[in-house]
């Protein structure tokens, strides 16, 4: 048996506080910076949105080091996406998959808008991965209060009609098509041709049906097929405006109270999960324009030229509108990055 000195005992029981205070502080500045949070979708498994919110769980967890750890839920289950996007941006969530919604900052409007793209190439560079226009959204967010980190695209817009359809544009006949209550869009449609008729999106599929109203705007062709095509004939495919509004979004003072390492990583996740959502997005959007077919919906293609002088005519009637609305600055922007 070896018999230390009283001298030696209290080195030894010092250097073991010491060692386990040192550990305390490694738990704790580890445990202070890992956060779980689950995140929900509105859609299945199979969806875009939850595959690219899936993706972007993944390499947020791996580009952390394991400090993000982020569970996807599917069918709605923290609440209507509205409801949700106004919960981060005023941080009583602080991370959740969100829709770019004028009610909280009317400038994000511009997520709606058209004339700034007229295929998929220019669509690509400017809502991609590294697109600039999710860059502008940001800039707005810092007011608004979230900041989008990914964001999958819907595709181009059309229009369903519950009988015949134009087969140019601007159309000859004041056909009554249902717009969101924006004034930008209700503009664009006006100068279309149409008669712009504002209507909430719950009463669209009741009137289209009855006859009220002959069509509904700003519906890509995958809203189109698995929501209207049993009460519509014909569908322009008018690709007046692209879409793309729902994505991950993080509340701005709980992003910016991380340190910059993290930041960084949850910025290249979202990038990783948009990629993951661009790749074969045009063949998405063939499929369904194949589905409305398959549902005895026929489909109106334009020529390229004409969807160029949509493009023209969204910007001539729209943007005047939308600089009211969003500011010069902010207007300035996009004017520059649009095609």
């Amino acid at each position: 048996m070896i018999v230390k000195s009283r001298k030696e005992g209290r080195a030894i029981k010092l250097e073991i506080a010491t060692i386990s205070v040192a550990v305390g502080l490694f738990q704790f500045t580890s445990l202070a910076h890992a956060e779980t949070f689950s995140v929900g979708t509105v859609y299945g498994k199979d969806h875009i949105v939850t595959q690219m919110t899936e993706k972007f769980a993944e390499s947020a967890e791996k580009k952390t080091d394991g400090d993000i750890t982020v569970k996807v839920r599917m069918g709605s289950p923290f609440g209507d996406v509205y409801q949700i996007s106004k919960q981060v941006a005023n941080g009583q969530r602080k991370m959740d998959v969100v829709t770019m919604s004028s009610d909280i900052d009317k400038r994000l409007a511009i997520g709606l808008m058209g004339g700034l793209v007229s295929n998929y190439e220019q669509a690509f560079d400017l809502y991609g991965p590294n697109g600039k226009f999710l860059d502008i959204i940001n800039d707005i967010g810092k007011d608004a209060g979230y900041k989008m980190l990914s964001w999958a695209p819907t595709g181009f817009g059309g229009i369903c009609f519950r009988k015949d359809a134009p087969t140019k544009l601007p159309s000859e006949t004041k056909y009554k098509v249902r717009v969101a209550p924006y004034k930008g869009m209700i503009a664009r449609f006006e100068a279309l041709g149409f008669s712009a008729v504002p209507m909430p999106y719950s009463e669209t599929y009741t009137a289209l049906q009855t006859g009220s109203i002959d069509g509904k705007g700003a519906c890509p062709a995958q809203e189109a097929a698995q929501e209207f095509a049993d009460v519509m004939e014909t569908y322009l495919y008018s690709r007046d405006y692209f879409e793309g509004i729902i994505g991950v979004a993080v509340n701005n003072k709980w992003f910016d109270s991380l340190k910059p390492d993290i930041q960084n990583a949850l910025v290249d996740a979202g990038r990783e999960a948009t990629a993951l959502a661009w790749d074969g997005a045009k063949d998405r959007e063939e499929k369904f324009l194949k589905e409305l077919e398959d549902k005895n919906v026929k489909v109106v293609r334009l020529s390229a030229d004409q969807y160029e002088q949509i493009k023209k005519i969204a910007r001539d009637s729209e943007w005047p509108v939308l600089r009211e609305t969003v500011g010069d600055e902010i207007m300035d922007k996009i004017e520059k990055i649009a095609y």
